[in-house]
């Protein structure tokens, strides 16, 4: 995946101003820079939420790429299965995906009495459902409140997928767990 000479502005704030960088078409890749460099910004422009100012992205498009928010964005009200089953055919396996991210035996329990990372968990594994045929992966900061074994754990889960998963992240040792690593913040400081 190529982004050539990307700029995007919010107003006149101007976010990126001629980003060139390739991102692995296989793999596990973490994008990393300080808050506010433009990791989500740069996850939403690559799936076609929002439309940058001027430059080349060669990329998959809207519809073949699995987008995970910062945000959990969970249905209010629906069991752990029902969200994975909300993006899945009629009668598919949900306990396939909610193993994956280490929460078995939780499909009947309502999110609202899930912990926060459990209820992260769920979105990971919605997201998974959902990208199982898709060419890409998006996850915005997607570990944020799971431990650092599940993190791992569920890491390895994506990695058997064979989808290339694009991630951002400040966590050290989540990083680590990345084949590829590339920090927007140093490729823009680079650039002058």
């Amino acid at each position: 995946m190529r982004i050539d000479g990307l700029v995007f502005s919010y107003g006149e704030n101007k976010i990126f101003d001629g980003l060139t960088l390739d991102l692995p078409d296989l793999g596990i890749t973490a994008v990393t820079g300080a808050s506010g460099c433009g990791k989500t910004t740069l996850f939403r422009i690559i799936a076609g939420f929002c439309v940058p100012d001027g430059g080349k992205i060669d990329a998959p498009r809207a519809d073949e790429i699995s987008f995970l928010f910062q945000e959990d964005r969970l249905f209010p009200n629906l069991t752990a299965a029902e969200q994975i089953r909300a993006v899945l055919p009629r009668g598919a396996d949900t306990e396939r995906w909610l193993s994956a991210v280490g929460l078995s035996g939780e499909g009947n329990t309502r999110v609202e009495s899930l912990s926060g990372g459990m209820r992260r968990r769920v979105a990971l594994a919605r997201c998974m459902a959902f990208g199982a045929d898709k060419k890409l992966m998006l996850l915005d900061e997607p570990f944020t409140g799971v431990d650092l074994p599940t993190a791992k754990s569920i890491i390895g889960a994506f990695r058997e997928m064979s989808v290339p998963v694009i991630f951002s992240t400040h966590d050290t040792e989540i990083i680590k767990e990345a084949d590829t690593v590339t920090d927007i913040e140093e490729i823009m400081r680079q650039r002058g």
